[in-house]
């Protein structure tokens, strides 16, 4: 959780700001990992009057840490040849095939099967299926069962003694003996296809193998040069934050805390559960979180005093074009819909904490 707050001006602020890609971001069902999207999507619908960061008084700046001049260690921007290969991989595996064979299945074929699970000699709910393409070796299935179709041939009917796991989530079957009767229809194994011109001029924007390699270690640089100029401007301004001193009021902290805490119950609210069963999803207790939760409303109010007090000192404003390039960069049509979605507290202020940051990395000495 508390990297949500690492740099940012005032904790769920910029987490606000990605509300608008995340829409685009497509769900796969699972619950660990739409909590994880949701800590952006949740901000969407969110009224920006519970959550505006320019409300808070931050507190009093009493000593501003030195700003120019500070020392980095540069992260290291390297591209090997088996990066590059592990992404033609991921390319060719995409467009992955499966072949019909004419042989016994075995690991990591795909065998197409009918099944019926039985108890006692009865079906029982959620134990039948046809034409189910079932991976040998995916785990899908208790234990046995994918096992127990290695070395069958297509036609072959397979009769599976089984027991379901004493924690399996339907109690009437847990630790349950069962009998699943199974009939091969097919086997397949997966075809990669090979990595040819043809197959890059047909799949991707390049029209040669050499091409794409060159294309791809270009982007890969390009990601790896964004990720050190990221982790730069963290390092640095965390630096200057920690050589500050801020007095501020318990009542601002406590205010930064009930927003922040507003915003994971609104999460929560989203999938239809309490705030204690989502901050499970994060491997915590409700008494870790909300003690964590307030060392980072602390955090953020200095962090956004800091902010301010070197914006201040060196007369660095917001304007439209940073407004519109942020827009730009979080997927919103205008700036007029970022501010409309997120607030215009929220977006003056991550826009000028974005500004500080860089002019504060700019002005950094490499080590």
């Amino acid at each position: 959780m508390k990297k949500i707050f690492k740099i940012g001006i005032c904790g769920l602020a910029a987490v606000m700001m990605v509300s608008g890609c995340s829409k685009k971001a497509d769900s796969t069902g699972d619950t660990t990992q739409a909590v994880s999207e949701a800590e952006s999507q949740t901000q969407a619908g969110a009224d920006s009057s519970n959550t505006p960061a320019g409300s808070i008084d931050p507190g009093v700046v009493t000593k501003l840490g030195s700003y120019k001049g500070v020392a980095y260690t540069p992260l290291a921007v390297e591209v090997s040849e088996e990066d590059v290969e592990e992404e033609i991989k991921a390319l060719q595996n995409a467009y992955e095939e499966l072949k019909e064979v004419d042989r016994a299945a075995k690991e990591g074929d795909t065998v197409n099967i009918d099944y019926v699970g039985m108890k006692d000699g009865v079906a029982f709910d959620g134990g039948t299926d046809s034409g189910f393409d079932l991976t040998l070796g995916s785990g899908q299935f208790i234990d046995g069962f994918e096992d127990g179709l290695i070395g069958a041939v297509k036609g072959q009917e397979v009769s599976l003694n089984l027991t379901f796991p004493a924690n399996y989530g339907n109690q009437e079957l847990a630790g349950q003996a069962v009998v699943f009767d199974v009939t091969v229809n097919l086997v397949q194994e997966s075809v990669i296809p090979e990595l040819t011109d043809g197959f890059v001029a047909e799949h991707t924007d390049s029209a040669t193998v050499d091409e794409l390699k060159k294309t791809i270690r270009e982007s890969l640089e390009e990601a790896a040069q964004a990720e050190a100029l990221e982790q730069k401007k963290a390092d640095v301004f965390l630096k200057v934050v920690d050589d500050s001193e801020v007095t501020t009021s318990q009542e601002s902290i406590q205010a930064m805390y009930e927003q922040q805490k507003a915003s994971y119950e609104q999460q929560a609210d989203m999938f239809g559960l309490d705030l204690a069963t989502l901050v499970s999803y994060y491997g915590m207790d409700m008494e870790t979180f909300e003690a964590e939760l307030m060392e980072v409303a602390k955090e953020g109010c200095k962090q956004n005093a800091v902010v301010k007090a070197i914006a201040q000192a060196e007369m660095i404003v917001v304007e439209e074009d940073d407004l519109a390039e942020l827009a730009e960069n979080f997927g919103y049509e205008d700036t007029a819909s970022m501010i409309e979605n997120a607030g215009e507290d929220v977006v003056n202020n991550y826009a000028l904490m974005e500004k500080v940051v860089m002019f504060l990395a700019d002005n950094a000495v490499e080590e």
